[in-house]
């Protein structure tokens, strides 16, 4: 009978282990593939007709990504653990851009997406989400300290992914649209101001952990 058990008990965790894998290993090969997207259609269209082959894509796999992290999150430390976790943060925070950004039925004409700043905010996202899940699937073997990968996640990307959401978030509240309401543009504005001061808690976690 403890056999049986144990036999089953070890068969769940397996499954869970292999779903934990897939997911870490999609989401990585999703964000290079988003990297690669933008690498083909960059040169083709601009930025000007970028976000119209990129954005809802993009938005999806953030979508994907977050609630997937989300889930492994509370999953594996529970309620305690998970919302004294920068993880919860930094997934709250891609929640957040796609509801104010998604910009579901007009993307294509959306300003805002048309900035240069947009191109930059997708190569942060794709390499930091790259390096990040692909470290978490071979954190036995990929967290060295002084890894080239990690220094370069941390001392470029990582500043060029929040200085570029900054800056869309800030072009977002300048150029009101359609979607905005006084609620809406009170907590854009609210986001705005704390999003400097966490951003660079965020960031000075991770160079101290360098």
């Amino acid at each position: 009978m403890n056999a049986t058990h144990l036999k089953n008990e070890s068969s769940g965790i397996g499954i869970v282990s292999r779903l934990y894998q897939y997911y870490r290993l999609s989401a990585s090969f999703l964000f290079a593939a988003l990297l690669a997207r933008w690498l083909v259609l960059l040169p083709l269209v601009g930025t000007k007709f970028l976000p119209g082959g990129i954005h809802e894509y993009l938005c999806y796999l953030i979508l994907y990504a977050s609630f997937g992290e989300l889930f492994c999150l509370f999953g594996f430390h529970g309620l305690f653990g998970a919302l004294t976790s920068s993880t919860l943060l930094k997934n709250l925070n891609m929640l957040y851009f796609v509801a104010v950004m998604h910009f579901y039925d007009d993307y294509e004409h959306a300003p805002v997406l048309k900035n240069s700043s947009y191109s930059s905010f997708i190569i942060g996202l794709s390499f930091t989400q790259m390096y990040c899940h692909w470290k978490k699937l071979f954190k036995h073997t990929h967290g060295r300290k002084n890894s080239i990968w990690r220094k370069v996640d941390t001392l470029a990307m990582m500043p060029l992914f929040y200085l570029s959401e900054f800056y869309l978030l800030l072009l977002n509240v300048q150029n009101p649209n359609f979607h905005s309401t006084l609620p809406l543009d009170r907590l854009n504005k609210f986001v705005l101001v704390v999003f400097i001061p966490l951003s660079l808690h965020m960031f000075k976690k991770q160079i101290s952990s360098l």
